[in-house]
């Protein structure tokens, strides 16, 4: 694939990492219209996945995965000072934890954060976890996904997202963030390859759905049910 089709695609990394290769003189300012661009949203910097081995859980037919059960349990306490030292222990394991522990300390917090609409503060718990522990799609996928619900820049929501996918690519909710965020783009920047590359995202999305993942298939289909409304001028 070429510096186009990996943009197009999402595959922002991917366009980066070809970017930076060696290439011919009528590719090179090419190559470094991307380099310039992506490096503005800290593509040298993402921490990189390793080769140890990462179960990727499947999400259930309510939606959660088991890395957010210790938000569910925390979140059902009713007493202040039971809560309150609950999460001073979440923050000492953040400190002191094994990175796996540590990751989880940050992906609870970032989720109680959201919880409480306090987005910024969640985004940046959710990328200390990825930081902790980069071969967790999940943690990935929650940093895309809250990024483009709650206004930060595609790029950033298709940086996360892109490695949420190469680390778990039979989960659809990734694949389905990722075609929200090329329509956005599509949208804005009035550009029919984001929305083309957006169809057909989706429809790997809902082709890799589980017989027990009916609302999340139905977001999916309503998405593509809605294509259609978008008008390019």
């Amino acid at each position: 694939m070429s510096l186009d089709d990996y943009f197009y695609n999402g595959e922002l990394m991917k366009c980066y990492k070809l970017a930076k290769m060696d290439t011919n003189e009528e590719e090179k300012a090419l190559a470094q219209k991307y380099i310039t661009l992506l490096e503005e949203y800290e593509f040298d910097r993402y921490p990189k996945s390793t080769a140890d081995v990462e179960i990727q859980h499947m999400e259930r037919a309510n939606e959660s995965y088991p890395e957010s059960d210790l938000v569910v349990e925390i979140r059902a306490i009713k007493d202040e000072e039971t809560f309150a030292n609950r999460i001073k222990q979440l923050e000492e394991v953040a400190k002191t934890g094994t990175p796996s522990d540590k990751a989880q300390s940050f992906f609870t917090q970032g989720e109680l954060f959201l919880f409480a609409h306090h987005y910024k503060e969640s985004v940046h718990c959710f990328q200390q976890a990825v930081k902790e522990n980069p071969n967790k799609a999940v943690y990935w996928g929650i940093t895309g996904q809250t990024m483009h619900r709650f206004g930060w820049m595609p790029f950033d929501a298709l940086g996360y997202l892109e490695q949420a996918i190469d680390l778990d690519s039979t989960n659809p909710r990734w694949k389905w963030n990722k075609a929200l965020v090329l329509i956005q783009l599509a949208k804005d920047l009035q550009m029919a390859l984001f929305m083309a590359n957006a169809a057909l995202a989706l429809e790997e999305a809902l082709a890799s759905c589980g017989e027990q993942q009916r609302s999340l298939k139905e977001a999916i289909q309503n998405t593509i049910d809605n294509m259609d409304s978008y008008v390019f001028s």
